[in-house]
């Protein structure tokens, strides 16, 4: 990952000092509220390990204040949300912690320097902790003999207060989509982290694969990318069987992606450690055909039928080598295998063509949500909100309908002119 860049964030905890060896406490790395910077605002909101919201729930009260005040006032926000994976926390100092907040700098000087009609919108970030990191030493096998039992805490946390968080935040975003209004909301996880939000989402995901419409309309977050997810290829199974059914291949309009899993090729706890852990399972449970034998023990992305891309590094002034390459596509739910150039390991998200690709996907869903609507008015509203969705649906065929009228070019040319040729470093 680059550098942090200066984005003038003031209010997190100081770094922590711990011993070489130990076990990190069940406890809050930072406090309520969200913090400023030059040009976000950032909330971390952490869950024990029962899935519990720490601190009797003062962060997540926190966070439900702010996005409640946006929906009263009628404001549209980008909001994009980060839970962490295996061997991580909220502490100010982690890695992923720092990369988030550089994605959410570079997100808001993109909003700014391509503001809709109304004005660049503000850049929400919400950082989700729980104790991914639990025993440590200066060797990492103290850390890697932790993997089953953290998969465990996962399971918890995904069953847990974080189901909450991720229900007001999509309240906020369908009440201002049935107003005509211009939100984004984008939920990405790593590692365990990506199976939380799956776990959470996927009910959301398959009603959207399911939907008898030429275009996906997505009913809880515009954009849900897992990246190493730690999660059955059993679970996807219900979205796999839509969207490789006869009526989902015949569509022929192309749009944005709807949901990413990208898998390193050369993950080896998810690859490996994964389907050890998992083959219990697979003694116990029955399964018809070989893709379902397979789908009980190894997560998504190693379950090869599901694959649609596949992504190399960087080529000639090509930042990634996206195949197949458009930014827009028939099907909007993408597995996408990466070489290690992009993705190397388990934990190595934060290299360049990894942040090059989730930058250039990101960005072309904040240029399409700007498309507002006049907002329903009167009796209009009533009648709106009882339906329960169709000014939701309204508002993303106006989307669709301007995004169908410019080239669908390649994500990797939009990188190109979006943050230079390769040669020039970091992003913008």
């Amino acid at each position: 990952m680059a550098d942090q860049a200066d984005d003038g964030l003031t209010g997190l905890r100081p770094p922590e000092k711990h011993l070489p060896v130990g076990v990190m406490p069940n406890a809050p790395h930072q406090d309520a509220g969200f913090l400023h910077a030059t040009h976000f605002q950032l909330a971390v909101v952490e869950f024990d390990d029962q899935g519990r919201c720490h601190q009797d729930g003062a962060q997540l009260k926190a966070v439900s204040t702010v996005i409640e005040g946006l929906r009263e006032q009628g404001q549209d926000a980008i909001t994009l949300v980060f839970v962490h994976g295996w061997k991580h926390d909220a502490r100010s100092d982690d890695e992923n912690l720092t990369s988030f907040r550089a994605m959410l700098h570079r997100t808001a000087l993109y909003e700014q320097a391509h503001p809709g009609v109304g004005g660049p919108r503000a850049v929400y970030g919400i950082f989700v902790g729980w104790r991914g990191l639990t025993a440590y030493a200066p060797s990492d096998l103290v850390a890697d003999a932790t993997f089953l039992g953290r998969q465990d805490a996962a399971h918890r946390v995904a069953t847990g207060s974080v189901r909450e968080l991720f229900g007001r935040l999509r309240h906020y975003r369908n009440a201002r989509l049935k107003r005509g209004g211009a939100p984004l909301l984008a939920i990405s996880g790593h590692s365990f982290g990506g199976m939380i939000v799956y776990s959470a989402l996927a009910q959301s995901l398959i009603e959207a694969a399911s939907a008898p419409a030429d275009h996906v309309i997505p009913g809880f977050a515009d954009l849900v990318l897992l990246a190493n997810p730690a999660i059955e290829g059993a679970r996807y199974l219900p979205v796999y069987d839509l969207v490789s059914g006869a009526p989902f291949r015949e569509r022929t309009r192309a749009q944005l992606p709807v949901f990413i899993c990208i898998q390193a090729e050369n993950d080896q706890p998810v690859g490996t450690w994964f389907p050890i852990g998992n083959f219990k399972s697979r003694l116990e449970e029955a399964a018809i055909g070989d893709l379902e034998k397979r789908c009980i023990t190894h997560a998504i992305g190693f379950v090869g039928q599901f694959n649609t891309h596949r992504i190399a590094g960087p080529a000639g002034v090509d930042r990634f080598v996206l195949d197949p390459p458009e930014i827009r596509q028939p099907n909007p739910f993408w597995v996408v295998s990466a070489e290690k150039e992009v993705i190397d390991g388990h934990g190595g998200i934060w290299q360049q063509p990894f942040i090059d690709f989730l930058g250039a996907v990101l960005f072309q869903h904040v240029q399409v949500s700007k498309a507002a609507l006049p907002p329903p008015a009167g009796a209009d509203v009533v009648a709106a909100e009882a339906r329960g969705g169709p000014s939701v649906g309204r508002t993303f065929a106006a989307r669709a309908a301007i995004h169908d009228a410019e080239p669908n070019g390649k994500l990797a040319d939009f990188a190109h002119a979006t943050f230079g040729p390769r040669e020039g470093g970091h992003l913008p």
